[in-house]
């Protein structure tokens, strides 16, 4: 078995995610060790940056939290998926094995049903030696790798603590199994 092809979390809802509370409980239960067997493969966590996308776009960075929510927030549908984690793996059944989607569209690996997301979006690849990259798939409203936008069809090596922000405030930031375990065991 290649857990970064055909390990997937069962656990997972519809659209690929599981409360960050479900991961913390599953490493209350485990040692180090026995978590990095059971969740082998790395993890994008919606985390909001409202400050530091204020501070990028002029605002004044001494607002409260909820005015900085009001103005640098699209969509109530970002909120939905604060506070959620979505392994980065396929979903049973999805074709392209090689290549992990992330996208609003439902048919994605992970799902992301926010309007300024594209439904295919991007996709993480696995090199050969278990390295992650990211696409953008020429989607309509970008994507930016720690601040960067990035060019469409060019593959980004990923690193823990990577910021993705898919479209205008979609953001992901991605964590490997390790980090993972020691973030749920705080």
């Amino acid at each position: 078995m290649n857990p970064h092809r055909d390990w997937h979390f069962a656990g997972a809802d519809e659209h690929g995610f599981i409360l960050y509370d479900v991961l913390r409980q599953e490493a209350a239960r485990r040692s180090e060790s026995e978590f990095l067997r059971d969740f082998p493969v790395p993890a994008v966590m919606v985390v909001y940056r409202g400050l530091d996308q204020a501070e990028s776009e002029g605002m004044d960075p001494n607002q409260s939290g909820v005015q900085l929510l009001t103005v640098t927030v699209r969509s109530a549908a970002v909120m939905r998926y604060l506070s959620r984690v979505a392994f980065v793996c396929k979903r049973p059944g999805n074709p392209y094995g090689h290549l992990i989607s992330i996208g609003r569209s439902t048919n994605n690996d992970i799902t992301v049903a926010v309007d300024s997301v594209s439904k295919v979006h991007g996709y993480f690849v696995v090199d050969d030696d278990g390295a992650y990259r990211f696409t953008d798939h020429g989607s309509t409203n970008g994507t930016r790798l720690n601040g960067h936008k990035l060019e469409p069809s060019q593959k980004h090596l990923l690193h823990d603590g990577d910021i993705l922000q898919l479209g205008l405030e979609v953001m992901l930031e991605f964590m490997t199994p390790a980090s993972i375990y020691r973030r749920a065991r705080n």
